[in-house]
């Protein structure tokens, strides 16, 4: 993937988005726009990127969500620590995503989950 790609990686995409089809749509229509010269197979390559980012943290977020069964992300020490553990493993396969995303995606995972 592009390297000024993954600079800005974490403004081209919304990780509440990503949780209906229309979210990864959207990020890649930001790009196209973006870079206007961006390849088909960049493109996809980017939208991979981000379904792999998806799949792999979204299994953290649904331990969180069986676990403490809130609609929201738990708050006690105990849980601080282990969301912060769970979104350190998920920052070493994706480190370009900040840590923003991953606790949103979390959070949202909490609320789909539990509401």
């Amino acid at each position: 993937m592009r390297s000024e790609i993954l600079k800005r990686i974490n403004e081209l995409f919304d990780s509440y988005d990503l949780f209906g089809g229309s979210g990864s749509e959207e990020a890649l229509e930001t790009i196209r726009e973006e870079f206007p010269d961006i390849t088909e197979e960049e493109l996809k390559e980017f939208g991979e990127y981000l379904d792999g980012f998806y799949d792999y943290c979204l299994e953290y977020g649904d331990i969180l969500a069986e676990k403490y069964k809130l609609p929201f992300l738990p708050t006690s020490g105990e849980a601080k620590k282990e969301i912060a553990e769970y979104v350190a493993v998920c920052r070493e396969k994706y480190p370009e995503i900040d840590e923003k995303h991953i606790i949103e995606l979390f959070s949202t995972d909490c609320w789909l989950t539990n509401r």
